[in-house]
């Protein structure tokens, strides 16, 4: 393959930037998955075929607040 085929130079290519530090940020999924986890759900994936059951799994999960505790940040002082 020529070096100035295109596919030759997506394939190459290296991006100028790195990732960011830290955790990744979460994703909408992650936040139902866990208000599902807070709300003490199993087998989920035989719930969800059961239409009338998981409309009142929605309608609770609703009305149900899930504090997720996060760390504290250390200040320098």
């Amino acid at each position: 393959m020529p070096d100035t085929s295109i596919v030759k130079r997506i394939h190459m290519w290296k991006p100028f930037t790195g990732r960011p530090v830290g955790r990744p940020k979460s994703r909408w999924e992650d936040g139902v998955r866990n208000d599902l986890k807070g709300m003490k759900l199993m087998k989920l994936a035989e719930q969800v075929q059961d239409c009338p059951k998981w409309k009142d799994i929605v309608k609770k999960a609703k009305t149900i607040r899930v504090v997720v505790p996060q760390k504290k940040k250390k200040y320098k002082q």
